[in-house]
């Protein structure tokens, strides 16, 4: 429930920002978050992925974490000298101007606490404390909210704002993190230990490359955009992506439970039939929600001011990100439960060069839509890839449902990029195409939970 609620209350923040901040501003306000997104991936090393990896393995946890956290905490401290020396530099890089001194520090410093709250959620994860895990995420989103509506109501309607609030809320929340679990943090009678961190290393150093260019497949389209087109249209494009994850209470409230379950499973040999049922449930309800967002998308982003209108046309495209990111979470176990990481990279590279293809192509002449277009794509390409290299090291199940119903969504989020008379026909027609394609799945699921028969299968 913690990121179901949690995805809730930045929902329910988007609209609350876009009303009263203009598309030019909110623009220029995401190109913050987005050089803050590119610099993170570098400072985990891929420790973060090893540290869940090791961790059921790991006789002394709290020394893993430890061990993990090192190396990405030291580097973000060394990242924030470095911006403290030179100020003026960062902020010309992330505004066109050197006077904004103070979020500039504010860059480096929030890195330091992205990356504890990072290793600290991972660890609660680990543990499967359901509860806890819930109360952190709330509270560091609640008060991401609250500080978000003192700023727009009391002091300021501009890029400026959005900044000051998220900043400020996020480390409200991690300071609550990190004395609720400082005993995490202790470094005092910390054991450096050298093959651990090698091993870990081993591990997660091939992901900094395939995480590095999965930033940069998410970045590319504003990148795109700010060379392209303006500042405006990366606002729109921004809060359709706000919009959108709303799909990513599904994502977050699933993998926060199913990646260390899925590693139990895997450590209890558990049948493949298991993996696969979990699978097609999940891209049935996937794409329900994506077929409803599309359905209701006039009506979503009312939430946003009108001056955000045309975010309706983008929604589709850019639901499939975290969908097919997902459904691509059940069928990649191969690539982690056989340790070669470093197909990741194959995966990543797959996914970005459509994108950049299609981004160069589009963007010019469509600004925003084409952008949208081009990550729809680059997603598709990011499932099929994954699942196809995992195949290759893992029993595996097949995908021919799953790539059935990626054609028919991405139809359906072609279509809805412009409107026309009988839009909602087609959109009911192509719901009810992709319900038929998976009515296997429903009768499953019906027999399992309704008709409680032998098929029911043991998901302890």
């Amino acid at each position: 429930m913690g990121p179901v609620v949690g995805a809730l209350i930045s929902f329910i923040t988007i609209p609350l920002t876009t009303y009263f901040v203009d598309p030019a501003e909110y623009g220029k306000a995401s190109m913050f978050t987005l050089f803050q997104t590119l610099i993170i991936v570098f400072l985990f090393l891929g420790l973060d992925q090893a540290y869940t990896r090791e961790y059921f393995e790991a006789e002394n946890k709290i020394n893993l974490l430890k061990n993990a956290l090192l190396f990405p905490l030291t580097i973000a401290v060394i990242l924030l000298i470095l911006i403290c020396s030179n100020l003026s530099l960062v902020s010309e890089l992330l505004f066109s101007s050197g006077n904004y001194h103070l979020p500039a520090f504010l860059f480096g410093f929030t890195i330091i606490m992205m990356v504890i709250e990072r290793f600290i959620l991972l660890s609660i994860r680990m543990e499967e404390k359901a509860f806890e895990y819930s109360i952190v995420n709330i509270v560091i989103k609640i008060s991401i909210l609250l500080v978000t509506l003192i700023f727009v109501m009391f002091i300021r309607r501009d890029f400026l704002a959005v900044i000051y609030a998220s900043v400020s809320g996020q480390i409200l929340g991690d300071l609550y993190l990190i004395i609720r679990y400082r005993v995490h943090l202790n470094y005092i009678k910390f054991t450096f230990d050298k093959p651990l961190v090698t091993k870990l290393l081993m591990f997660g150093l091939p992901l900094i490359f395939s995480t590095s260019l999965g930033a940069i497949l998410n970045s590319l389209d504003r990148v795109f955009l700010r060379a392209w087109s303006s500042f405006t249209e990366i606002g729109i494009f921004t809060a359709a992506l706000k919009v959108a994850a709303i799909l990513s209470i599904v994502q977050a409230s699933f993998t926060s439970f199913w990646v260390p379950m899925a590693y139990r499973w895997h450590n209890e040999k558990k049948e493949i039939e298991h993996f696969q049922i979990v699978s097609n449930v999940l891209l049935l309800i996937m794409s329900i929600l994506f077929m409803m967002i599309v359905i209701l998308k006039d009506y979503v982003t009312l939430l946003l001011s009108p001056e955000y209108s045309s975010a309706s046309l983008i929604i589709g495209m850019l639901c499939l990100q975290p969908i097919m990111y997902t459904v691509s979470e059940t069928t990649t176990l191969g690539i982690v439960f056989s340790r070669k990481s470093y197909l990741n990279i194959y995966v990543s590279l797959i996914s970005i060069i459509p994108n950049i293809v299609l981004n160069i192509l589009l963007v010019p002449k469509y600004g925003s839509i084409g952008a949208a277009i081009a990550i729809g794509v680059s997603y598709i390409f990011f499932f099929i890839s994954r699942s196809i290299l995992s195949n290759r090291y893992w029993e595996g199940f097949p995908i021919k449902l799953h790539l059935f119903i990626t054609v028919m969504m991405f139809i359906a989020a072609l279509i809805n990029t412009v409107n026309f008379k009988y839009i909602t026909l087609i959109n009911f027609s192509l719901l009810v195409i992709i319900l038929l394609i998976q009515f296997g799945t429903i009768q499953r699921i019906y027999n399992m939970y309704f008709k409680k028969s032998n098929e029911k299968l043991d998901f302890s």
